[in-house]
């Protein structure tokens, strides 16, 4: 196959698609057919093309030539159906369509009788290309004021005072796209003898990639689209890629024969040079996708990432800690209420030795039962090292149980255990009652009422230890 036409086929294949998915989605009504129409047209374009620069002979191409342009004479027609509907002004601009696809009828009757609009074909180092007729430049000037009063009724649309920003996002890549799309007429200029490979099919794809990415993010259809966004970003970085790709194939085929070299090596020099040049555009590109799509580039989605976990590991941790500190309230209660009493009776009761003794034996052993308690907190919110020692499992089962009593109470939750063969073993105290601590917390909240929380513990193996909750 002729490297020449990898580009318009590429063209056709992408078009194609989005033309079948809108049709597709537009499900028996007629708002959106101006837009598949576009896009048939479109393909009848570069699909033509395809088979015209692989051409061997002048019948074979005189046939082509006219079928491609079939297509290519709709065009602009097709472009001002579709973006005058979309802006609600396709009933005053009725005549001037009427009009167009009056001419536009001429010209395809033309097209297929006389050499009038198209005089035949011209062979350059791709293949076979179209030669303008006496009547083309009538339809360069129809293309060139469709154009303009097209980009002229967005513009004003897109400047309305009263226009929401979501219909103004729309209208704005609507113009951007139609502006990419237009600039693909430079290939126009081959049809007048001006020889350079046709890379219409650049700008095309561009103008394509921005209506695609409209149709799914921002409604620019009328059609509900619910893709993912990676799948919409695999999509548009191959087509990117690909489009990359049929660029350094095609130059380097040029230089090739304006150069007239043949060794492999030289090739594969050129084919470098040439990709090194359009690597940075090619990356310019997938940044901005990356950024339209995403807001970012993948580097700073990793960062984001990393950064959302890290807060919402810390979102559960404040939650629980909360729970644990309401807990450590109900139970910091206790200790201070004998405080209290006994520091009532101090006054009255000083001279007593055996109240100094039960005070000081009492009111000491409290506080130092607050202090682990906060220190139980405290560790808590800022894990440490294990200190692996042997630590009976059921024991830790119930002090993290006595922690939430009062959230039990609350609940009105009942709580069946079920220890089996007890046994001592490997671990950190704390950290165990964290873990215990999360699993209780999690099943309070799966319950979302009352209920009966299940606890069983038990052996596996030799020297595990199971431990399950069951609501």
């Amino acid at each position: 196959m002729n490297v020449y036409a990898i580009s318009p086929l590429l063209s056709a294949m992408t078009f194609l698609a989005l033309g079948l998915f809108v049709l597709k989605q537009t499900k028996g009504s007629l708002t959106n057919i101006p837009f598949v129409l576009m896009c048939l047209s479109t393909v009848g374009w570069q699909l033509t093309w395809t088979f015209l620069f692989t051409a061997t002979d002048a019948e074979q191409a005189h046939l082509l030539v006219r079928i491609g342009y079939s297509s290519i004479i709709f065009m602009p027609v097709f472009h001002f159906h579709f973006f005058s509907g979309f802006v609600g002004r396709q009933r005053q601009e009725m005549a001037l369509l009427f009009i167009f696809y009056t001419t536009g009828i001429i010209f395809l009757i033309l097209l297929w009788t006389s050499s009038l609009f198209v005089d035949g074909y011209r062979a350059f180092f791709w293949g076979f290309y179209p030669k303008a007729g006496v009547l083309h430049p009538i339809y360069l000037c129809m293309v060139n004021f469709l154009s303009f009063r097209l980009v002229q009724i967005l513009e004003r649309e897109w400047k309305r005072p009263d226009l929401a920003i979501q219909r103004r996002i729309q209208i704005k890549y609507a113009l951007v796209g139609f502006i990419f799309y237009f600039l693909s007429a430079s290939d126009f200029l081959v049809n007048y003898g001006f020889e350079f490979y046709p890379l219409g099919f650049i700008t095309i794809l561009l103008a394509l990639g921005i209506w695609t990415y409209a149709i799914v993010r921002r409604q620019l259809l009328d059609i509900q689209v619910v893709i993912r966004r990676n799948l919409v970003y695999s999509v548009l970085i191959a087509c990117i890629t690909a489009t990359y790709l049929v660029m350094v194939l095609v130059l380097e085929k040029w230089f090739q024969d304006f150069l007239g070299y043949r060794s492999l090596i030289a090739t594969a020099f050129v084919g470098f040079l040439i990709a090194v040049f359009f690597n940075p555009l090619r990356s310019r590109i997938q940044a901005f996708i990356d950024r339209a799509l995403f807001k970012a580039t993948p580097e700073e989605l990793a960062q984001q990432r990393e950064q959302l976990l890290a807060e919402i590991r810390k979102s559960e941790q404040q939650k629980a800690i909360a729970t644990l500190a309401a807990g450590l309230a109900h139970e910091i209660k206790n200790p201070l209420a004998s405080i209290k009493t006994f520091t009532e009776y101090l006054t009255q009761r000083h001279d007593d030795p055996e109240f100094r003794e039960r005070f000081q034996k009492i009111v000491g052993g409290e506080v130092e039962r607050i202090n682990l308690i906060v220190q139980q907190l405290l560790e808590f919110a800022k894990p440490k090292p294990p200190n692996l020692e042997p630590v009976r499992v059921e024991a830790v089962v119930e002090e993290t149980l006595e922690l939430l009593s009062s959230e039990l109470v609350k609940k009105h939750v009942q709580v069946v255990k079920d220890y089996g063969e007890g046994s001592n073993i490997l671990g950190d105290t704390h950290q165990l009652k964290q873990v215990f601590l999360n699993l209780l917390l999690n099943s309070l909240q799966a319950m979302n009422g009352s209920g009966c929380l299940e606890i069983k513990t038990g052996k596996e193996g030799d020297d595990t230890l199971n431990v399950q909750d069951s609501r």
